[in-house]
């Protein structure tokens, strides 16, 4: 699950600890549109992960991991 908090002084997404549930650890950030934002890497699956999405222009966006997708938007 994803949760973003878009304060813009502190604009991030909580991602809560996916554990097992996927083999995969990339994770992209896209536009809409497909086009790649962001890629990287959860390391421990285990915790909760926050992601920075300060500065990022208002839009909206998918957090991908794996197969699947969490659309969020920045205003």
């Amino acid at each position: 699950m994803v949760s973003p908090h878009l304060v813009p002084v502190n604009a991030s997404l909580q991602i809560q600890r996916i554990g097992s549930c996927f083999s995969d650890t990339q994770y992209t950030i896209t536009k809409e549109n497909g086009d790649v934002i962001r890629k990287g890497t959860i390391c421990d699956t285990n915790r909760d992960f926050s992601l920075s999405v300060g500065g990022m222009p208002d839009g909206n966006y998918y957090f991908v991991l794996g197969n699947e997708r969490e659309r969020f938007t920045i205003v």
